[in-house]
């Protein structure tokens, strides 16, 4: 749903600073994602208009942060897992009872559901309001780790 990624010129990086790129980055990561976990799911809280979403509001966690492939460290803050309310309105009367995951009911509230539910978009908001202090966050990282 959300995230940060890092790319870098590892060899730039290591010598001009002395210190480990990846070092950096995995613990830069590791120490700036719940603020973006706790800036989602007050944005998302601002959203819920039924007690059955505020289930959503607890998924959302960050994952482990990792290297991909092509070298960049990611970390993704979303909702995981499925909700426990299993009974919806598939419009008009009929009801429909199956698992819905909770990255699902985020995307009926960023985006609404044609008809039924309006839009009440809560990423992009969620992602601003994280931004300066994730930025603070990896500077402090990067000073602690730099020596300054």
């Amino acid at each position: 749903m959300a995230g940060f990624e890092v790319y870098h010129d590892k060899t730039d990086f290591d010598s001009l600073f002395e210190m480990d790129f990846d070092s950096f980055a995995k613990e830069a990561l590791e120490d700036s994602a719940p603020a973006l976990e706790t800036s989602m799911k007050s944005a998302a809280q601002a959203a819920v208009a039924h007690t059955g979403d505020s289930e959503l509001v607890k998924s959302i966690k960050a994952s482990k942060v990792k290297k991909s492939k092509n070298g960049a460290w990611i970390v993704n803050v979303g909702p995981k897992g499925y909700s426990k309310v299993k009974l919806y309105h598939a419009g008009g009367e009929k009801e429909r009872v199956y698992p819905v995951s909770n990255a699902l009911k985020a995307i009926w509230k960023e985006y609404g559901i044609a008809g039924h539910q309006p839009p009440s978009p809560f990423l992009a908001k969620a992602v601003n309001d994280a931004e300066k202090e994730t930025l603070d966050i990896i500077q402090r990282t990067f000073d602690r780790k730099a020596g300054g």
